[in-house]
């Protein structure tokens, strides 16, 4: 399990079923320079990216704890990212950020690929269709 908060802090913990019920052991414990606000396990469950204040998305190695890289996360210089999102494939990942604008990066690569724009709001939520043909958003505009 990993867990992250405006703390800073990213916890992973290992699950165990024991005799009592499940137990959790915390096996790393993250601490960062900058507030985190969203994240999502890529394809193979392996990683996970998080969303950070500085509008950056870092990369964790799982099992390791350990940073993997740190990509570029919003193509504007305003605002805070908010969300991230993996595709089903694990090619891509969607960022929603405080100035109300989406944007779908190559996750290998971080090249920002699309920049989205439309919503009066900021977006709460983002999920890829199954076949990563299409990306839905939702937002307090209605």
């Amino acid at each position: 399990m990993v867990s992250c908060g405006a703390d800073k802090s990213i916890y992973f913990q290992t699950a165990e079923q024991t005799a009592e019920g499940p137990s959790f052991s915390r096996s790393h414990h993250v601490v960062e320079k900058t507030t985190l606000y969203d994240m999502d396990l890529d394809s193979t469950r392996t990683h996970v990216a998080i969303a950070c204040q500085d509008r950056n998305i870092r990369v964790y190695n799982v099992e390791t704890g350990k940073l993997k890289k740190c990509l570029k996360g919003s193509s504007s210089d305003e605002g805070a990212l908010l969300k991230v999102q993996m595709d089903p494939s694990g090619s891509f990942f969607a960022t929603s950020c405080s100035d109300k604008n989406i944007s779908i990066f190559d996750y290998e690569s971080g090249e920002c690929v699309a920049t989205l724009f439309g919503h009066s709001e900021i977006v709460t939520c983002m999920r890829f269709s199954q076949d990563c043909k299409h990306l839905i958003t939702v937002s307090g505009d209605r």
